[in-house]
């Protein structure tokens, strides 16, 4: 059983988050896994928990204030399915999951590599990764929506998963090429 943190975001392998913990079961979830236990955050959207989350652990204690609350960073492990959800886990405040780890993704395929460094030049950013390029990599420099990052949590196989993030490419850069158009006939206007 993994201590579960139902949030309103999704986060993925290899994404690390600043979490602030205020909430009673929460701080006593962050004094049972200070110390590099696996929990699992849990993507929970209009009161709906997703059927998929990520084990995390905590990577960085930022503040530990004096009326309990603190501040961590997280860093996403896995990507795992929830097989059962208890609302309580004994003696504890918090809830728990049953969870099935899914398959680690790997690396990006030639043509998914060559288009997300087509795209960074196009926003004049840089890839400081040397290939092979994790397709976690990628997903979290695409700032996915929640819901597409919990979409890609639910994908376990490398080839899916190369397609996805292309579709998801190609989406933004449509979407940049329509801001651009608007920008320019406003300005024309």
């Amino acid at each position: 059983m993994h201590a579960v943190f139902p949030l309103n975001i999704a986060i993925l392998p290899q994404e690390s988050v600043a979490l602030h913990l205020f909430e009673p079961r929460y701080r006593e979830l962050f004094a049972d896994h200070r110390n590099g236990k696996e929990f699992v955050i849990l993507y929970t959207n209009k009161g709906e928990n997703s059927n998929f989350g990520t084990l995390v652990t905590i990577d960085k204690i930022i503040n530990e204030f004096p009326d309990g609350t603190v501040d961590v960073i997280v860093k996403g492990i896995q990507a795992a399915k929830i097989k059962s959800f208890e609302p309580f886990v004994q003696n504890k405040l918090y809830s728990g999951v049953e969870v099935e780890k899914l398959n680690l993704l790997h690396n990006a395929n030639e043509k998914l590599t060559e288009q997300f460094t087509d795209y960074l030049v196009s926003i004049q950013k840089s890839c400081n990764k040397p290939s092979p390029l994790s397709l976690y990599y990628i997903a979290n420099r695409l700032q996915l929506s929640y819901e597409k990052k919990n979409e890609f949590l639910q994908i376990d196989n490398d080839e899916i998963a190369n397609n996805f993030l292309r579709n998801e490419i190609k989406f933004i850069r449509k979407i940049r090429e329509q801001e651009a158009t608007l920008k320019h006939n406003f300005h024309l206007n």
